[in-house]
């Protein structure tokens, strides 16, 4: 299955993109997290967000660092 991953800033900018090709969203789930550093890191699939895992940069929710 093919998911696309994106680092964003606190202003939701784009920093970088990747795509992923996993096997299901739980495996593309651990490739997004193991890209998580300073910044927010989102994880789609097609038009769907399916998760974003805050970076050590982002402001909301300190402390959480996953939401879907």
């Amino acid at each position: 299955m093919r998911y696309k991953v994106f680092v964003v800033d606190r202003s939701r900018r784009l920093i970088c993109a990747a795509k992923l090709d996993c096997i299901d969203e739980q495996a593309a789930r651990g490739r997004a997290e193991q890209m998580l550093g300073e910044h927010d890191v989102e994880l789609w699939k097609g038009d769907r967000l399916v998760a974003v895992f805050r970076g050590a940069a982002s402001n909301e929710n300190p402390g959480n660092r996953c939401s879907d």
